[in-house]
């Protein structure tokens, strides 16, 4: 019987992933509430498999996993954790993490990620008592030989985590893109972004350094897939577009110069980056253009002819002693700048006089990089598109638009993040629901449509963007929905998409599907992001319980199905209750 060990610091994210265990039949599982006891429970026990929060008081996930490694023991790690950053998910992965979670986790991805660790842990737990024998005698060396091939093999049919690992450090990369654009005063920009394989080495970027002053940069490192995605975030590290001390914008080749002296210092041999940067004056239409090793780039002027800026000097990386150039622009009303990556004109380089005409003749940005996701540009050399990525700049006021491609289907990756945009006018309350929600916003679309209720307001509530909604949300939405009904509201959901109708009718919600509609209510243009409710545990943990209560209560299946959590939950705040002093208890002592 394997044992596995879970390790959160919430009781209820404890619990939630301790009863997805149960239904699994895992064997004996463990819990811990922090490092240290954790610690304990690896010293005095074997344990096969390990899932831990990182952010811990005592002694956190990531600093657990190092002494472990350095204590050698024979488990397997899966990391389950709201953080989303880059070196965070490197360092796990490096400490042999099987995989890293990303909170909220759907129960089904869980179970996956968990049976495919334990079946690893099996397999080697047999592979370590098969080399032992080996070592202890020579005897049927051909017949242990070939028991080690056949669980080589097994092995080797793991290979598709390596693929589920490219498909989260793409979801992880493209973290390091711009999420919105900055306001541009009488310019606006539109993006292209594909990346050739789930990570490459291209990057980009536009941000507002103060007031009047805008950088745009496109960067593309050296070779294909991880090595190159890695070096490009090492560009972005490094990179130091503003004065530290003054705050003042640094001028493009010393900014360039200065993140090649790093890279020279940091990058292995033959590693490399090409980069086009322009410093956009918002107010006098300047460019100042530095370009270290990268295509040309192109300024189309508005009473017509295409200019190709050249390089200002090498790739970073190469030569720690180079020297960078600039050249200054001036962007009347209606010129364009398009900065792109080699990838949009093929592995070649060929296609600039085409890719000049498409940018002077189109009609606006839209086409322009309509164009190229096309693969207008590769097309004409008979070549695919290898990381291309662009960015075009009008002298026009207009909407800037960042490029939002498929993502790749992410085994266990990063969620989108949630977000609850709200907002009350005379025509009702208003609350459009977007990325992966969880019981961590429940609590705050309680609140808001408690109010509503309260107020006798229509309440409509907005899915258009909904990829994902746990067991507490969905609980929340269904008393939303009850609670307006008692008071004679009038409720309603809008653009649901399949996947969320089948989850509402898997668990019964039927008021809940009544209140589907088809026609769209616009939404007001004043929506706001709901302020973060206060994490209180108590009150979590009421939450927790009311909405598991309320699927509970819809049908047996959902009784059976969430009956561990509840208990679980009511034990938890009776326990509370008992261990806190009855009011006025302390005047009565006193």
């Amino acid at each position: 019987m394997q044992t596995i060990l879970v390790i959160d610091d919430e009781r209820a994210a404890r619990l939630l992933v301790w009863h997805r265990l149960r239904q699994l039949g895992c064997g004996e599982i463990l819990e811990a509430a922090d490092g240290l006891a954790a610690q304990r429970l690896l010293e005095s026990r074997e344990i096969d498999l390990v899932v831990t929060d990182l952010l811990m008081p005592e002694l956190d996930g990531l600093a657990l996993m190092r002494w472990a490694k350095t204590a050698r023991l024979n488990t397997v790690w899966i990391v389950l954790s709201a953080l989303e950053a880059f070196d965070t998910a490197v360092e796990a992965i490096q400490l042999g993490a099987f995989d890293f979670l990303t909170k909220p986790c759907e129960p089904v991805r869980l179970g996956v990620s968990v049976r495919n660790a334990l079946e690893h842990a099996r397999i080697e737990r047999q592979r370590r008592a098969l080399l032992a024998e080996l070592e202890e005698s020579n005897g049927a060396l051909q017949g242990k030989v070939e028991q080690l091939e056949a669980l080589c093999g097994v092995l080797e049919h793991q290979a598709d985590e390596i693929q589920r690992d490219l498909e989260r450090a793409e979801s992880i990369q493209r973290a390091l893109l711009p999420s919105r654009m900055p306001p541009l005063g009488g310019f606006h920009v539109e993006t292209l972004y594909r990346p050739g394989r789930h990570v490459g080495g291209d990057l980009y970027d536009v941000t507002a350094l103060d007031d009047r002053h805008a950088a745009l940069l496109v960067a593309d490192a050296c070779g294909h897939g991880v090595s190159a995605a890695m070096l490009s975030v090492l560009f972005k590290r490094r990179l130091r577009l503003c004065d530290e001390i003054t705050g003042a914008p640094l001028p493009p080749a010393r900014a360039l110069a200065e993140v090649n002296v790093a890279l020279a210092e940091s990058a292995m041999p033959g590693m490399f980056v090409t980069a086009a940067y322009c410093l956009l004056d918002m107010e006098t239409g300047e460019v100042t253009v530095a370009s270290a090793g990268h295509p040309p780039v192109l300024w189309a002027r508005e009473n017509g002819g295409v200019e190709a800026i050249e390089r200002t000097g090498p790739a970073l990386g190469v030569d720690r002693e180079a020297r960078y150039r600039e050249t200054r622009i001036r962007l009347d009303r209606g010129d364009r700048l398009l900065l792109f990556s080699d990838g949009v004109l093929g592995a070649q380089g060929a296609g600039l006089g085409r890719l000049r005409d498409v940018v002077q003749n189109a009609r606006n940005l839209r086409e322009i990089l309509g164009a190229l996701r096309e693969g207008a540009i590769a097309a004409a050399n008979g070549e695919e598109i290898d990381d291309a990525t662009a960015i075009a700049l009008e002298a026009r006021v207009g909407a800037s638009r960042i490029d939002a491609p498929a993502r790749c289907k992410v085994s266990g990756g990063s969620r989108p993040r949630a977000e609850l945009l709200a907002g009350t006018t005379a025509a009702g309350a208003f609350l459009r629901v977007s990325g992966s929600c969880s019981w961590r916003e429940a609590e705050n679309l309680h609140t808001f449509c408690e109010r509503a209720a309260r107020e006798r307001r229509p309440l409509v509530l907005d899915f258009a963007g909904c990829s994902y909604l746990d067991s507490t949300f969905l609980g929340t939405v269904h008393e939303a929905v009850r609670a307006m009904h008692e008071v004679g509201g009038d409720a309603r959901l809008q653009r649901v998409g399949p996947a969320l109708r089948a989850l509402f009718e898997e668990l019964a919600m039927e008021r809940v599907l009544e209140r589907i509609r088809e026609e769209f209510v616009p939404l007001p243009a004043s929506l706001k992001p709901l302020g973060h409710a206060s994490l209180d545990s108590s009150r979590t943990r009421v939450r927790l319980l009311h909405a598991h209560e309320a699927l509970a209560s819809l049908s047996a299946h959902n009784r059976a199905e969430f009956r561990a959590v509840i208990e679980g939950l009511r034990a938890e705040l009776a326990g509370e209750q008992s261990r806190s002093p009855a009011p006025g208890a302390a005047d009565r002592n006193g």
